[in-house]
C-alpha cells in the first residue's frame, strides 16, 4: 500500500491545546503508512517548533481571517507535495484548506477542538466563526470531535451524526518532561515555605472563568492564610484579571506566571488544580494534573464530565458559581482522605486517555477515507 501524505493545516499563531494535540499526532503517526506535513496560516511559534521536530513544515500566511487569496497557493502546495489527505484544525484552516482540498479532489478531515460559540470575546465574532464554518462544512468528508459535547455542537450546526466520530485527546506523557525541583520552582515563583497552592492552567480568556476562581479565592483567604492561587497562562484578558485581583484585595495571594514554557514542573508544587471554565471541549490539562497526582476541581460543562467522574476522579461544580467553587476547594483543603481518594481515582482515569488510542483511531479515519 502506498504511504499516504497527510497535510495538517492550522493557524499556528500560538501554542495552545489544538497545537499540542496536533504535534503529538504528527510525532506518533505510523511512518510506515503515513507521512505528516504541516501548513501554518499565521506567523507564530508553532512552525519553528515543528521544524525542530523534523516535520516538513510550510507557511502560507493569511493577511486576515477571510483571506481567500490563500486558497490558490494551498492548492499548488497540495499538488507539488502530492498530498493524499487534508486535515484541518480551526476556523482559518477550515475556511481555506477545506476549499483547497475539495477543489483538488482529495479527502478532507476536520477536527473540532472546542465549541466555537465560546471561543470568542464577543457574540458577533462567535457568530461569524460559526457562519464561516458552516459554509465549508459540506467540503469535509469526515469530522472528528474531541468529546461527545463537541459532537453534539456539530450536529446542532447541521452536520450529519454519521459523519462525526468522537476521538478523545490522549495524554502524551513524553511531553511531560521534568524541570527544576519543587523547592527551586517555589522559590522562583515567590511561594513561601508552608503555603498551599491552588492552581489554574489556561489561557487568560473569559471562557476559562478566572473571575469565578478569584471570587472564590476572596472567600477562601479569609479562612486560610496559608493558601495562594497560581494562575498559569497568557491571553487577552490579562489586564482585566489583574484589575480584578487588585479590586478583590488579592494582590498578595495571587501569582500570575504568564506564559510558562514547562508546565510539567509546576504540577509537583500544586495542592490542587481548578478549571472553572464556562465551556471546555475536553480539558487536557485535567488529565495532566491527574497523571501527576494532583486532585482536581472543575466545572460540569462541555466534555469535562466525560473526563472527570464526580467524587471518584475529581470534584465537579456548576459553572459560573463562585460559592460552589469555594466550597469544593475548602472541602479538598480540609479532607486529607478525600484528596487521597481523588488522587488515586484520577491517576487511574488518566490512564484511559492514551495518545496511542487517539493516533490509532485517527489513522483509521484516514485509511477508511482513502480506501473508500
Amino acid at each position: 500500500m502506498k504511504k499516504l501524505k497527510v497535510l495538517q493545516v492550522i493557524g499556528g499563531g500560538e501554542i495552545g491545546g489544538a497545537e499540542r494535540h496536533l504535534l503529538t499526532l504528527m510525532r506518533l503517526m505510523d511512518r510506515e503508512r503515513f507521512t505528516p506535513e504541516l501548513l501554518c496560516l499565521c506567523r507564530g511559534p508553532f512552525a519553528p517548533q515543528c521544524r525542530q521536530e523534523g516535520i516538513t513544515t510550510h507557511e502560507v500566511i493569511m493577511r486576515h481571517k477571510l483571506d481567500l487569496t490563500t486558497v490558490a497557493p494551498i492548492r499548488r502546495l497540495i499538488r507539488k507535495q502530492d498530498i493524499d489527505i487534508v486535515h484541518t484544525h480551526g476556523v482559518r484552516a477550515n475556511l481555506v484548506a477545506r476549499i483547497a482540498g475539495r477543489a483538488e479532489g482529495i479527502p478532507v478531515v476536520t477536527t473540532f477542538h472546542s465549541l466555537l460559540r465560546y471561543d470568542y470575546s464577543s457574540q458577533a465574532e462567535a457568530w461569524v466563526a460559526r457562519v464561516l464554518t458552516r459554509l465549508t462544512n459540506n467540503r469535509t468528508d469526515r469530522f472528528i470531535a474531541i468529546s461527545g459535547a463537541v459532537k453534539e455542537d456539530l450536529i446542532a450546526m447541521g452536520v450529519a451524526p454519521d459523519k462525526v466520530q468522537v476521538i478523545y485527546n490522549g495524554l502524551d506523557v513524553s511531553l511531560l518532561v521534568p524541570g527544576d525541583d519543587p523547592g527551586t520552582v517555589r522559590r522562583k515563583l515567590g511561594i513561601l515555605p508552608g503555603q498551599r497552592v491552588v492552581a489554574m492552567v489556561g489561557r487568560l480568556h473569559a471562557v476559562k472563568g478566572h473571575v469565578y476562581l478569584l471570587q472564590a479565592a476572596r472567600q477562601i483567604v479569609t479562612q486560610y492564610d496559608d493558601v495562594v492561587f497560581l494562575l498559569v497562562g497568557e491571553g487577552p484578558e490579562r489586564q482585566q484579571i489583574e484589575r480584578t485581583v487588585e479590586e478583590l484585595g488579592l494582590s498578595d495571594k495571587v501569582i500570575m506566571t504568564g506564559y510558562y514554557p514547562n508546565i510539567s514542573e509546576l504540577y509537583p508544587i500544586m495542592d490542587m488544580l481548578c478549571l472553572p471554565s464556562l465551556m471546555e471541549g475536553m480539558g487536557l490539562v485535567l488529565l495532566e494534573a491527574m497523571y501527576f497526582g494532583v486532585p482536581v476541581v472543575a466545572t460540569q460543562v462541555g466534555g469535562i464530565p466525560e473526563v472527570i467522574i464526580d467524587g471518584e476522579s475529581g470534584l465537579l461544580v456548576a459553572p459560573g458559581n463562585s460559592e460552589a467553587l469555594a466550597v469544593a476547594i475548602t472541602w479538598l483543603l480540609d479532607d486529607f482522605y478525600l484528596r487521597q481518594r481523588l488522587i488515586a481515582g484520577g491517576r487511574q482515569r488518566a490512564q484511559e486517555f492514551t495518545v496511542e488510542k487517539m493516533v490509532h483511531h485517527t489513522e483509521k479515519v484516514y485509511a477508511g477515507l482513502v480506501s473508500r
